[in-house]
């Protein structure tokens, strides 16, 4: 990097289309973690992506508006050191605020009665505007500093050019690599760690500015690793979902050993003989009991406690487990359960509405299917529709659902799922398997009359792939709002 601008920046340029490389990358990767980390509180939905996608573009353009009208005015000198200054204070609001906030943030605002879209929006505006805004500017402040022949429009097709080539490989490799291997609380450093190293390169004639990025990294790292993650036995955050394990006393003060995924109970053993401890589970293995089956689908895996057991029943054959979570089977082998899962269970890694299709393509028929893919205070609301319910119609003759809903099933939540599910089954039978629970509990939806069941009379709207508003119910009901 020239000392002044009497040295041709062009020497330069490599450097500089690196960073706007970075500055690419960066932004997409934190448009990707940003998503991830809300989706323990509110779920994967369109309307999720579609806020945070809004917030993002919003805090681009005002970034390339004021960074186009600043370096238009400066010198190279005075845009490198703002470049700089903006590149440090986004690895900071990123590292020790934004991200450690962000999730919290949402449910406060939950909390205070805001809605599903306002929630989102209100979390994005307050903990990212800012750093992308900042972080944007780079674009157009680099595009002044390469244009040293008077084209304007070629120096900054080069640059945006880079930027978007960073954007692609930010929005792949976060999603697709960084968060199977390292995790997303370490994504997020490698994020931060990134905008330090282009701070650093844009400025690499000050002898300050290494030593300020690398005690800026620092205290990130710092603020990162110091911030309460809870007392966890195990824990790892997978590109899916957040995934924890703890030790709790149960009832009765007998140890169990917790699964937490996504901010939800999944599973649950007793830890002194790896028993299945969870109410529902057993009670879903009762329903199989009833209803015999020498093939059975399971739609969810989370700790593997059913596909486990019911393997040992004498009349099961298979046992084919789908979760589209990748390295729940290992966690659950190695952390959880602590066994190897048996012979006759097969896992297939893949999305629900995927593999359910694709085994009815292959001619797989079950006698009895399982559908456990719903938690706490998320929902993926493609697995509540008309058409999913259907498509697991075409492959099971005995379908049961556990449910996550309020009690009375007055929530707008609750009446549309069972809606959904008598259309495609033509009826629903409800079953509380967990008598004097709280008001929002495991509810085992059935097609068949099940032993305690009792056939579900009321009205709803069904939820379909082309309208659904079964996010936006679902934090209604967890959140309070009916």
């Amino acid at each position: 990097m020239p000392h002044n601008d009497n040295v041709p920046i062009s020497r330069a340029f490599p450097l500089l289309w690196t960073v706007a490389l970075i500055e690419g990358f960066s932004t997409l990767a934190v448009e990707v973690i940003a998503i991830r980390l809300a989706i323990p509180v509110v779920g994967s939905s369109i309307t999720l992506t579609g806020v945070m996608l809004g917030v993002v573009l919003l805090a681009l353009s005002g970034g390339y508006w004021r960074g186009g009208a600043l370096s238009a005015r400066w010198d190279r000198n005075r845009t490198r050191m703002a470049l700089t200054r903006n590149l440090l204070i986004a690895a900071v609001v990123y590292g020790a605020i934004a991200f450690p906030l962000e999730a919290m943030t949402i449910e406060k605002a939950l909390d205070l009665g805001a809605s599903l879209p306002l929630a989102i929006a209100a979390a994005a505006l307050l903990l990212f505007l800012l750093p992308i805004y900042l972080a944007s500017q780079t674009v157009p402040m680099l595009a002044e500093l390469t244009n040293v022949e008077g084209k304007a429009g070629r120096a900054s097709g080069q640059v945006l050019f880079f930027s978007t080539v960073g954007s692609v490989l930010g929005g792949v490799i976060t999603p697709v690599w960084l968060f199977p291997w390292i995790g997303v609380a370490h994504s997020t450093w490698v994020v931060c760690g990134l905008l330090v190293c282009a701070a650093c390169a844009i400025s690499l004639s000050r002898r300050f500015t290494p030593a300020i990025a690398i005690a800026v990294l620092a205290v990130v790292v710092a603020l990162s690793v110091l911030a309460p993650g809870g007392p966890a036995e195990y824990a790892f955050d997978s590109a899916y979902q957040s995934i924890r394990i703890v030790k709790e006393d149960g009832e009765g003060g007998r140890p169990e050993r917790i699964l937490i995924m996504s901010g939800s109970r999944s599973s649950g053993v007793y830890a002194d003989t790896g028993e299945t401890s969870f109410v529902y589970v057993l009670a879903a293995e009762k329903a199989l009991k009833e209803a015999p089956a020498s093939k059975v689908l399971v739609v969810g895996s989370a700790g593997f406690t059913f596909p486990r057991d019911v393997a040992a029943f004498p009349f099961v054959q298979r046992i084919d487990a789908v979760d589209v979570d990748p390295v729940v089977k290992a966690v659950a082998e190695r952390e959880f359960l602590r066994q190897r899962l048996p012979a006759n269970v097969r896992f297939l890694p893949l999305s629900a509405r995927y593999a359910v299709r694709r085994l009815h393509r292959d001619g797989e028929r079950y006698g009895f299917a399982f559908i456990d893919a719903y938690f706490g205070k998320g929902i993926p609301e493609e697995l509540v529709t008309v058409e999913f319910f259907r498509d697991v119609r075409a492959v099971s003759d005995h379908v049961a659902a556990n449910v996550i809903m309020d009690r009375d099933l007055e929530s707008a939540f609750g009446r549309n799922v069972l809606e959904s599910f008598r259309e495609a089954f033509g009826v629903a039978w409800i079953t509380d398997v967990k008598p004097g629970d709280s008001a929002t509990t495991n509810i085992m939806v059935t097609n068949w009359p099940a032993i305690g069941a009792r056939r579900w009379g009321g009205a709803g709207g069904p939820y379909r792939d082309d309208r659904n508003t079964a996010d936006r119910d679902h934090v209604a009901m967890v959140w309070g709002g009916g």
